[in-house]
């Protein structure tokens, strides 16, 4: 107040300062802040290890873990093997149905690795507790037919007591017992069955196979449309001398096709191709082209995708060195195709350093050779054909990565298996069987062929072999009529499949040697040396098609590259890196 004069409040009188207004901070925010379905989205998609250090960072997520079994469901193990730092995480993820965990902990008991017992009484413990996860593994077996039976087929031990065996009673033991879940039990007590009798039919004994075949029936009545199968298989011989049984089993053969048995459907085609069609030719046509239409491509070149450190000479040189131990222990086309279908799997799946890839290849091998050959190659022989590279537990564990990654799909179909088809259908000379079987091995060298299904490329080795052995009519109406593949549209196939098997150079390895295990395959004289046959040229066979040679050809795929280091050994016993 100055001299007495009273001020107002007005605004000539005072000015009142302006306002500030307080930015409000945002809220920081944090993993607890996401709502709850979120946090358990993001829970469920981490490693085992991960979740149990997410346990300890609030009590919140704790009690997301402890109330939610899906988070361990869907844990992943992948690189992680068992051992006893981190069994209660296999064991809880097992025990709330986390098949990876499953499948390891049951390989890691009967092997005994990575979880030391004592030897007083370890194969009993172990082959108990492998037996119990062995079951929980094909509970969980939905998309897959039944597969533990191979890690526990013969030959067993025959010096003290065997792993293999007690696993066997065990799950024989289950079979026999009762359970309260009726529904589930029935479909379980059918896997296990028909896994017990599969191992049993591996053995020489009258009495055993005997037996095989009670739990062959029992399991086919518990809905297991794989003994189903099998029981057919063994009643065959005698069906097919009686014209009215004969057309009961194939009824039966079709019934077991529909329901989604492959083996039953391959069956059926191969009956249809048969002379003896019953006077139903149209309809037989018809079924077989179903099989041959409904195979689809792999595409085999996401595998780079997945694989940063890999290319397609490399995966050639594995391929090459897989064909060299097969001829090597006699192994059949169909393992030999089996064997790269599951490393190509593999590979699409799960990244794999370089140092690893030939353990991946001799791992898929030795599972293939258990699951179709009665001569299986065992892991210690395994080991040295890798010139040791590897040790027996590098191969143990392996193999549980493989079959827990692929979710126990071993058998897929391949060319061989439509091949197998088509020469039920036309009648083939030696030559051009050994030709057509040269062809596609050849072809399981080279990922750009894998644009056309099996079924195509199974007929577009047929269709090339034709050619080059000059038949008359290379591909008649009978195979249009029982693939449903015409010649113009199994033409750019066999162009390719000359172009990469016959017109391209082979690639070299880092010594700059031709990788030509396939062609050294086939150079005898059981296989008629075939590879030593000349072939036409390129442009001759786009001729014969009716196409040009120089709208086809592009540059050869493989170049030399000099920056390829060995990676693997050779099984031939020089123990030369390739």
């Amino acid at each position: 107040m100055k001299g007495g004069v009273l001020h107002c409040r007005c605004s000539k009188c005072f000015t009142a300062p302006p306002k500030r207004r307080v930015k409000r901070r945002p809220r920081p925010l944090t993993l607890l802040g996401l709502p709850e379905d979120v946090l358990l989205y993001i829970l469920e998609c981490l490693p085992a290890v991960d979740i149990q250090s997410m346990q300890e960072v609030h009590p919140h997520l704790r009690s997301l873990v402890d109330t939610h079994s899906s988070v361990w469901t869907r844990a992943y193990f992948q690189d992680i093997w068992p051992s006893s730092e981190n069994l209660h995480l296999f064991e809880r993820a097992a025990e709330c149905g986390n098949f990876e965990a499953c499948v390891k902990l049951g390989i890691a008991y009967l092997y005994n690795e990575g979880l030391s017992m004592s030897d007083d009484g370890r194969a009993e413990v172990n082959g108990l507790k492998a037996s119990h996860f062995f079951s929980l593994t094909e509970k969980l077996n939905s998309g897959a037919g039944p597969f533990v039976w191979l890690f526990i087929r013969p030959p067993w031990s025959t010096s003290g007591s065997c792993c293999k065996a007690v696993v066997f009673d065990s799950l024989k033991e289950e079979c026999q017992g009762d359970s309260k879940e009726e529904v589930v039990t029935g479909t379980l007590r059918g896997s296990l069955q028909y896994c017990l009798a599969k191992v049993l039919n591996l053995f020489e004994d009258e009495e055993k196979r005997l037996e095989a075949l009670g739990l062959l029936e029992a399991s086919a009545s518990h809905g297991c449309l794989h003994s189903s199968f099998l029981l057919w298989e063994s009643k065959q011989k005698s069906a097919s001398s009686d014209p009215g049984r004969y057309l009961q089993s194939l009824r039966q053969l079709r019934d077991y096709a529909a329901r989604g048995c492959w083996d039953a459907q391959i069956c059926l085609a191969k009956f249809c191709g048969q002379k003896n069609q019953l006077g139903q030719e149209r309809t037989t046509y018809d079924l077989t082209s179903q099989v041959f239409q409904s195979s689809l491509p792999i595409n085999k070149a996401s595998i780079f995708t997945k694989q940063k450190g890999m290319n397609d000479t490399m995966r050639y040189i594995l391929i090459d060195w897989l064909v060299e131990v097969a001829t090597m222990k006699d192994f059949s086309s169909l393992c030999l195709h089996m064997t790269v279908g599951l490393v190509d799997r593999y590979l699409k799946l799960r990244s794999v350093p370089r140092a690893r890839l030939q353990l991946v290849g001799i791992a898929c091998m030795v599972i293939c050779t258990r699951f179709i050959s009665k001569e299986i190659l065992t892991i210690r022989e395994a080991v040295w054909l890798t010139d040791n590279t590897y040790k027996y537990e590098d191969l143990v564990r392996m193999m549980g990565e493989i079959i827990s990654a692929l979710e126990g799909k071993i058998r897929l179909p391949t060319v061989i298996d439509y091949k197998d088809i088509l020469s039920h259908i036309i009648s083939l000379d030696r030559g051009t069987m050994h030709l057509c079987s040269y062809i596609s091995e050849l072809s399981l060298l080279y990922t750009e062929l894998s644009v056309f299904s099996p079924a195509q490329l199974a007929a577009g080795t047929l269709l090339l072999a034709r050619i080059l052995h000059k038949h008359a009519l290379p591909w008649p109406a009978q195979l249009v009529e029982c693939t449903g593949f015409t010649l113009e549209q199994l033409t750019p196939c066999v162009l390719l499949l000359h172009k990469k098997c016959f017109h391209d150079d082979e690639p070299k390895d880092y010594r700059q040697v031709s990788l030509t295990a396939v062609k050294q395959r086939f150079q005898n004289e059981l296989c008629c040396n075939i590879s030593g046959e000349k072939v036409m040229d390129y442009s001759q066979l786009c001729t014969l098609l009716g196409v040009s040679s120089q709208d086809t050809e592009s540059p050869a795929s493989f170049s030399i590259v000099v920056d390829i280091h060995p990676f693997l050994c050779s099984p031939a016993g020089n123990k030369t890196k390739r």
